[in-house]
């Protein structure tokens, strides 16, 4: 399956114009029908950045959105958010962009109601834009919280956290795990921004290791900014940072090595955002890239029976990016 949205808000190079799909012609993305999952029997989870998922009311922070200040089209975007949370049906669901623990409790009472979800927040640092990370789980939390640790920015004497960021404990099956939320400082291509998007991998991979030392199981996702050198995806994006590589060393050894689930699927599949270089709403060739990932330890990798990457919907009408969801057999 194939997955749209923006890079992250990045500014590549401009590409020449294109002209919008005329009548006749045949659209370079269309939306599939939602998922029919093959695997039932296990637990399911899921990422989805959700592009300002905010009430439309009061302080939305300095950046710019369709919705912004307006609350009846803030509550027609959550509406189009709930729908693909329902497609999924996801045991636990990892969300990007969301702008406080009211938002996601007003998504769940207006479309999530029946979908036994509890919601699971904790304050982030990005004074900019406003937006954090929270969960939606069916599976008993532990306890949530977040790094606010900083590492060194290249060689300079700089440091560097992670704005948005969020972890969760819980068990998996019988598999003690922490699902680790992350959302990295934005446009993959930008050369000034790749120390400090190193920096915050380095904050993250210290959280893995210290996860891993602990014997949990841990899993990484959300929206990186960022490719994979290891697994290219539709457009065969190469990453000029170390960010995934970094992650993916988890702790120390081999064995502790993190995997990437966007290997399990067709190179055709790999995309998870749609950047639209000329703002006319249609998805063209060079626009879809996958800056979103799902990162599991061993013991979750070897339970993985399904991984589905969901391009369901318009990007430019629910949101510019689309689900990871990965089904594994811990019961």
């Amino acid at each position: 399956m194939l997955m749209v949205g923006l890079w992250g808000c990045s500014q590549p190079a401009p590409a020449p114009d294109s002209v919008p799909v005329q009548e006749g012609e045949t659209p370079y993305f269309t939306p599939e029908a939602p998922p029919q999952f093959s695997f039932n029997d296990g637990i399911r989870i899921a990422t989805l950045n959700t592009e300002f998922m905010f009430d439309g009311e009061g302080d939305e922070g300095q950046a710019t959105f369709p919705h912004k200040g307006d609350p009846a089209l803030a509550r027609a975007h959550r509406d189009r958010i709930g729908e693909i949370i329902q497609w999924l049906d996801a045991d636990v669901i990892m969300l990007e962009e969301v702008e406080n623990e009211e938002v996601l409790d007003l998504l769940v009472a207006e479309s999530l109601a029946d979908h036994g979800y509890a919601v699971h927040f904790v304050q982030g640092g990005d004074r900019f834009t406003g937006q954090d990370l929270g969960v939606l789980s069916r599976l008993p939390i532990d306890e949530a919280g977040r790094s606010d640790e900083r590492a060194p920015v290249g060689m300079t004497g700089d440091t560097y956290g992670v704005s948005k960021n969020m972890y969760v404990r819980l068990n998996l099956g019988d598999v003690p795990t922490t699902m680790i939320g992350v959302h990295f400082l934005a446009r993959p291509d930008d050369a000034s921004r790749k120390p400090r998007r190193e920096a915050q991998a380095e904050v993250i991979r210290r959280l893995v290791a210290q996860e891993q030392a602990a014997g949990r199981a841990v899993v990484v996702l959300g929206d990186f900014n960022d490719f994979d050198d290891e697994t290219l995806d539709i457009g065969g994006n190469e990453p000029i940072t170390d960010v995934l590589k970094l992650i993916k060393q988890g702790g120390p050894g081999d064995d502790n090595d993190l995997r990437n689930v966007l290997a399990d699927v067709p190179q055709v599949e790999r995309f998870t955002s749609h950047y639209d270089r000329n703002d006319n709403g249609v998805v063209e060739e060079g626009e879809l890239s996958a800056i979103d990932h799902l990162l599991l330890t061993p013991e979750l990798y070897r339970a993985v029976r399904e991984v589905t990457y969901v391009q369901a919907h318009d990007p430019a009408t629910h949101t510019d990016h689309f689900p990871i969801v990965v089904g594994l057999d811990v019961r």
